[in-house]
C-alpha cells in the first residue's frame, strides 16, 4: 500500500469529504450516532494544514479535521481528526498526541482523533500513548480500525449497502493485486460490482475513482478497462480518470514524434467521446484548445 500512497491521499480525502455521512457510519457507528447531521459539518483541512505546519515533502499519511454537531446538547460542536495511514510509524501514537494538542489549542474545544490503518500486519495496533513518571500520568488512547480485520468478511462486504464496503473491498483486493497478472481482473471485477449496486452518480464517481487510483495499470490494460466501462454504461462515462492521467502522460509528448502526436489526438478524442468540454480536455491533457479543436474538426471531416 505504500507505494501508492501519494495517489491514495487524494482518493482518500474524496472519499471522506465527498461520503462523510456513509464513511463514519461505516467506520465508526457509535459516533454516527452521536452526530446532529441535520446541523451538518464543516471540514477544516486548510486550517489542520496551519496547525501542524510540518507537512512533510513525501507525507505518507492522510490527516482530516472535521467540526461536527452533537445530539445531547452536551457541546454545541466538537472537532474531529482523522488519520489514514498505510505504513508502520516508530512513534505514530506520539505524533497523534502531538497533532491532537496542537488542534485543541487552536480551538480550546475537544479533539477526538479516529484512526485508519490500511497496512497489512495484524499486530500494528499502535492505540495509545502516555507517559508516567513520579506521580504524573497522561495516557491517550485512540480508537484505531484495521482494514485488513476485514479479509474473513468479503462475502459481508460484497452484500453490504454502505459504499465504504465496496472501499474496504477493494483494498483488500488490491492487497491480492500485488501479483500482476490479475491486477486487471481484479479491477475490472470491482467496477463491475460497482455498477451492480445501483448508487447515485456521485457514489459512482468517488468510488470509481478510488478504484482506480488504488489498482493503477499499464496504458494497454487501462485503455481495455475503457472500453469495458463504456460497454456498462454508454457514452457517460462515470468518471474518467483513467483517461485523465493516460492524456496527462501523452498529452506532454505532444510534438515531439509523430507517434506521440497520434496518441495525443486519439486521448482528445476519446475524452470528447465520453462528453468532456473542450477547455476540461485541455486541462487534462495540457494540450492548447485551438489544437483540441482542430483534432476534433479534422475527425469530424474525415468521418463524414
Amino acid at each position: 500500500m505504500e507505494q501508492n500512497i501519494n495517489n491514495q491521499d487524494s482518493a482518500w480525502k474524496d472519499i471522506i469529504e465527498g461520503l462523510f455521512n456513509d464513511f463514519i457510519a461505516f467506520f465508526f457507528p457509535v459516533v454516527h450516532s452521536e452526530i446532529d447531521w441535520k446541523k451538518g459539518f464543516t471540514f477544516l483541512s486548510n486550517e489542520l494544514r496551519k496547525i501542524i505546519k510540518d507537512n512533510q515533502i513525501n507525507k505518507k499519511f492522510v490527516d482530516e479535521l472535521v467540526k461536527v454537531y452533537l445530539k445531547d446538547g452536551t457541546e454545541k460542536w466538537i472537532l474531529i481528526h482523522f488519520e489514514i495511514q498505510g505504513y508502520k510509524e516508530d512513534k505514530f501514537s506520539e505524533r497523534l498526541f502531538i497533532y491532537n494538542y496542537r488542534i485543541f489549542d487552536k480551538y480550546h474545544h475537544k479533539v477526538i482523533t479516529l484512526v485508519i490503518l490500511t497496512d497489512k500486519d495484524e499486530n500494528y495496533r499502535p492505540e495509545s500513548y502516555s507517559v508516567s513518571k513520579w506521580g504524573f500520568e497522561l495516557k491517550m488512547k485512540t480508537p484505531i480500525v484495521k482494514i485488513i480485520d476485514y479479509k474473513d468478511k468479503v462475502e459481508e462486504l460484497e452484500k453490504h449497502k454502505n459504499p465504504m464496503a465496496l472501499v474496504v473491498l477493494s483494498l483488500l483486493e488490491s492487497f491480492k493485486a500485488e501479483k500482476k497478472d490479475i491486477k486487471f481482473n481484479i479491477k475490472l471485477n470491482l467496477i463491475r460490482k460497482l455498477y451492480s449496486k445501483g448508487y447515485n452518480k456521485d457514489r459512482v464517481n468517488l468510488i470509481f475513482k478510488f478504484i482506480d487510483w488504488i489498482l493503477n495499470l499499464p496504458e494497454q490494460d487501462e485503455l481495455k478497462i475503457i472500453d469495458e466501462i463504456h460497454k456498462l454504461e454508454g457514452n457517460n462515462m462515470p468518471y474518467v480518470t483513467t483517461i485523465e492521467r493516460i492524456a496527462k502522460r501523452e498529452g506532454k509528448k505532444e510534438g515531439k514524434k509523430e507517434g506521440a502526436i497520434k496518441k495525443a489526438a486519439e486521448v482528445v478524442l476519446n475524452m470528447y467521446s465520453y462528453g468532456l468540454s473542450i477547455d476540461n480536455i485541455s486541462k487534462y491533457t495540457n494540450i492548447s484548445i485551438n489544437k483540441i479543436e482542430e483534432i476534433i474538426k479534422k475527425a469530424t471531416t474525415n468521418n463524414r
